[in-house]
């Protein structure tokens, strides 16, 4: 509230101002023109006399009404932008609040992408997990990559890219490894999986994949 007094403090000073620069405009600075006015209207007959009386009544009448509506309007305008601002800020504070939980949950994702990455070795581990399930893995092979510029995530991880071969291994050791490497590194995540036939074979299939294992560090 003390800041809509300002406001309707400074609108009050201004409609005072121009009030004043009107007057002196119409009646001199010293009045002057006043008594011109008078000297005028006295030498009218009284028919003129009450006429002229009420043509100026009328237009101060109007001149006033006006004034009022002009300066309500602006003030109700300047109180509906005013509670917007307020509505806005109530808003930001709201976002920053947000913007905080989110913050902390990508620091703690962060702190869990290379906790993960620190203990990850891709032929120990993919060995590993192919001795569990029982299946051969061959032509296993890594490298570095940057996340593209445009992606909000380059200034924080990149990744290691990972391709083998399951040169024969039936569909249900196939799913049943995928499923052991997601479950066992959570920074880890299949990017493609290329299936195909073996001549003369319907029990067993080549299998191509790649895999993509996130790191912190720019």
């Amino acid at each position: 509230m003390s800041a809509f007094q300002n406001v309707r403090d400074s609108i009050q000073s201004l409609v005072g101002r121009v009030v004043d620069k009107v007057r002196r405009s119409l009646f001199g600075a010293n009045n002057e023109r006043i008594d011109f006015i008078m000297d005028s209207f006295y030498k009218l007959s009284p028919e003129h006399q009450t006429g002229v009386l009420a043509g100026v009544a009328g237009m101060l009448l109007v001149f006033v009404l006006g004034a009022f509506t002009i300066y309500y309007t602006r003030i109700n305008a300047l109180e509906d932008e005013l509670n917007a601002s307020f509505d806005a800020l109530t808003e930001v504070r709201g976002l920053t609040s947000t913007y905080d939980q989110e913050l902390k949950r990508y620091q703690e994702l962060k702190s869990a992408v290379s906790r993960s990455a620190a203990e990850f070795k891709p032929k120990p581990f993919f060995e590993s997990k192919a001795n569990q399930v029982g299946v051969q893995i061959a032509d296993l092979r890594s490298q570095d990559t940057e996340i593209p510029a445009e992606s909000p995530l380059a200034a924080d991880f990149r990744y290691t890219q990972v391709e083998f071969k399951l040169p024969k291994v039936s569909l249900p050791r196939l799913l049943r490894f995928m499923e052991e490497v997601e479950k066992s590194n959570g920074s880890l995540n299949v990017h493609s999986l290329q299936i195909r036939t073996r001549y003369g074979d319907r029990l067993f299939f080549e299998t191509s994949a790649k895999v993509i294992a996130y790191k912190t560090g720019g």
